[in-house]
């Protein structure tokens, strides 16, 4: 704790589901944070939801991290950072800018040591090869989504929009690092759909995390039917949160990429599970209709968990604490409507 407990890590995207955290993962261990919020509200919220936790965290209001001026002045006695902020934008030039911002500010500061830029299985993924599912393959961290800038401008579904774009500015933030040399490295980490219990304030049933969403709407009775399973793979949000934490200091990190996934999954296992762990909720989940998932591509973690000395969290253990989270909320919820 006390080797930590000087360095400052300055957090983009700090009050949203992966932020809140890597934020509780940081102060865990020993660091202080400097966190950019778009409003005082949210961080105020912050605080109510985590006082002891906010007595290490400055907040700096920055409503626009392409503004220069602020982002300079935020970025005054920082030793790390960790750039979750990156909204989903059909605009490719605003993807890029999103993930090189802090790079290129950060090259005023010598004091910066590492930067961990949070990007995505989609800068991975090929949605070209057999559907996206592509049981052929074993997907690495050496793998890129193989679009171009002419064939994502052409696309017309925006997954494929944003999938291109995602890998492109993950692309742009290692040829910066290469061509500039600037005196920090980077990390970066892409995650596929991302579960577990949320921490973040001001949640609501109304307000979930894409990656939340797509859960409750299938295990809370809303689905009325199961759909396909399209990406097949997930990270846990406290893993996610672990390894972006001890990339910070682990040498073997610099300059490199990650795969974040703890386990696969496939719809009809997702209602078994909570059919199995909770039979009172079991009236209202959808009838299965397949026995297995779909064949899909393979995955490759052993880099990952031999760089960060992970043991990931299984399918069950996710399922199970974010469902139990999410029906006690709708059970608080329902009684403050009463």
């Amino acid at each position: 704790m006390s080797s930590t407990s000087s360095n400052v890590v300055f957090v983009t995207g700090g009050n949203g589901f992966v932020g809140s955290a890597t934020v509780l993962e940081l102060i865990k261990r020993g660091y202080k944070v400097k966190g950019s919020i778009r409003s005082q509200a949210k961080a105020d919220a912050f605080n109510k939801m985590y006082p002891t936790e906010s007595k290490s965290i400055e907040r700096v209001v920055v409503p626009d991290l392409m503004d220069e001026q602020r982002m300079t002045s935020a970025l005054s006695g920082v030793d790390y950072v960790i750039h979750m902020a990156s909204p989903f934008h059909m605009n490719f030039t605003n993807n890029v800018e999103e993930m090189l911002k802090p790079a290129r500010e950060l090259t005023l500061y010598s004091r910066i040591k590492r930067v961990v830029l949070t990007s995505s299985f989609v800068a991975v993924w090929d949605l070209m090869k057999g559907n996206g599912l592509w049981p052929e393959h074993t997907y690495t961290a050496e793998d890129w989504n193989p679009a171009t800038w002419e064939q994502a401008a052409g696309a017309a579904h925006p997954l494929f929009v944003y999938s291109a774009s995602k890998s492109l500015a993950e692309k742009a933030a290692f040829d910066f690092v290469e061509k500039e040399k600037p005196g920090f490295s980077i990390t970066t980490f892409c995650p596929p759909f991302i579960w577990g219990p949320p921490g973040q304030p001001d949640l609501t049933l109304g307000n979930l995390n894409t990656s939340t969403w797509v859960l409750w709407w299938t295990l809370s009775g809303q689905a009325k039917e199961i759909d396909e399973t399209g990406l097949p793979v997930f990270v846990d949000v406290r893993d996610l949160a672990y390894l972006q934490v001890a990339a910070l200091t682990n040498d073997k990190a610099k300059n490199q990429r990650y795969l974040a996934i703890s386990d696969e999954w496939y719809m009809e296992q997702l209602v078994n599970i909570v059919k199995e762990e909770f039979p009172h909720q079991a009236y209202r989940l959808p009838p299965t209709v397949r026995t297995r998932g779909p064949d899909h591509f393979g995955y490759d973690v052993a880099k990952t968990e031999r760089v960060f000395d992970i043991e990931l969290i299984p399918l069950r253990k996710t399922v199970v604490e974010t469902m139990k989270f999410l029906f006690d909320k709708e059970s608080v919820e329902k009684a403050g409507e009463a």
